[in-house]
């Protein structure tokens, strides 16, 4: 396994980030209107995630360093899963879209992700990290309670739609 952390560009990598955003968006969401009574239309504009999307990518990608960092993993050339950390406020940041493909999953990859981008933030400075997840995302929730998060009311920067707050998990990490 020769994973390798590249940083996302734009607009070379916009496919390519749709394509991984709209798969993991949908994951999350089929998981989430399994359990609650939503559609795409509750969440995103119009009910379209691909459309939702290429708006979106330069708030996810963000600036880069010294204050953001989007990663897309590869394995031996292969996009196996994305995540990054982009600014909130001075001294906080959020970890955002942590994912790993299906067919990557179980090698401990969304761990070694998560604690790359532990290390991204305090490299940038940060003090503290938030992070939003689904409800139904019980091994990535059980994974940031072991590395130190801790859940938190819901934070105002945070994009998740306020009809999902209720059931929507939010946390924090401090990095000092």
């Amino acid at each position: 396994m020769a994973l390798i952390y590249r940083p996302a560009r734009l607009p070379d990598d916009a496919a390519l980030l749709i394509d991984l955003n709209a798969e993991y968006l949908q994951f999350v969401f089929d998981g989430v209107a399994a359990r609650y009574p939503v559609t795409l239309a509750d969440i995103f504009p119009g009910g379209d995630i691909r459309a939702y999307l290429p708006d979106a990518l330069p708030k996810i990608v963000g600036n880069g360093p010294p204050e953001s960092l989007f990663h897309i993993v590869e394995d031996a050339g292969v996009p196996i899963g994305m995540g990054g950390v982009r600014p909130v406020r001075p001294g906080i940041c959020e970890m955002k879209r942590v994912y790993v493909r299906e067919a990557a999953r179980g090698r401990g990859l969304g761990r070694q992700l998560v604690e790359r981008l532990i290390r991204d933030a305090r490299g940038f400075g940060y003090d503290q990290m938030f992070l939003d997840t689904a409800p139904t995302l019980t091994t990535a929730i059980a994974l940031y309670e072991g590395l130190g998060f801790a859940r938190i009311p819901p934070y105002p920067e945070v994009e998740v739609p306020p009809i999902m707050h209720p059931h929507w998990v939010f946390m924090s990490k401090a990095l000092n």
